[in-house]
């Protein structure tokens, strides 16, 4: 930005300024509206109205640094490559990342995740725990925005399943292969629930509920204080 000493006398002054960033603003406006209307009639159709993306009809290609939605990764042999160290979990700001460790059969593994759930609710997409992990276990490589669609919050609660298999479809499928699939899934709950508002409809993802990601706290009791005996009987 310019400072007021180098500024000139006309951009001092505001006012043309001002008026040039309405010209501007307006400029689009009616273009846009003019070719609009234009293809109405079936004409124009090589200008591009808008620069809007009428998505799912239309849909931008995400860069190769996009933080896209997790997956976990895999070894050679299929097995999952995450050793359940926690590191993601305690890196994470937003808390969202739940692991349940196990014993590993690998002697050369000593854990593994028996289960692992990613609250995507909860989730800012800020990459840390992929920065936190020290066996390239987790990314954010799958080229896919989180989902969108569900009327219960375990429906947004994606499992280590969820996440092993995204790895799948990106090894088979290639870079569009999740949104493909994640597009086809949205088709088949459109046609599933047409109803919102019908409550016998609202359905979700049959699996576990999800634990609690905050530790409980042991009730502590109480004792039961004699009012009358504190008041001197009064």
């Amino acid at each position: 930005m310019k400072r007021r000493e180098e500024m000139t006398l006309w951009e001092r002054i505001y006012l043309p300024e001002i008026l040039k960033g309405l010209a501007i603003t307006n400029y689009h406006f009616l273009r846009n509206f003019a070719v609009n209307v234009a293809h109405l009639f079936g004409a124009a159709k090589s200008h591009r109205a808008s620069a809007t993306t009428k998505y799912p009809e239309e849909r931008k290609r995400y860069p190769d640094t996009f933080r896209g939605s997790h997956r976990l990764t895999l070894r050679e042999d299929n097995s999952v490559r995450c050793t359940a160290c926690y590191l993601c979990a305690t890196a994470c700001p937003a808390q969202c990342i739940f692991i349940e460790a196990g014993e590993s059969s690998n002697p050369h593994i000593e854990k593994f995740p028996v289960r692992y759930e990613i609250d995507t609710l909860r989730c800012i997409y800020c990459g840390l725990c992929v920065d936190a992990c020290p066996c390239d276990a987790i990314r954010m490589d799958t080229y896919v925005h989180p989902r969108i669609w569900g009327f219960d919050r375990r429906d947004f609660v994606e499992t280590k399943e969820q996440l092993i298999h995204r790895s799948v479809v990106l090894a088979e499928r290639g870079r569009d292969g999740n949104m493909q699939e994640m597009l086809e899934w949205y088709s088949e709950q459109d046609e599933r629930v047409y109803d919102p508002l019908r409550p016998e409809l609202r359905t979700f993802t049959e699996r576990e509920a999800p634990k609690d990601y905050r530790e409980p706290k042991e009730p502590v009791d109480l004792p039961v204080i004699d009012r009358e005996r504190a008041n001197g009987g009064r």
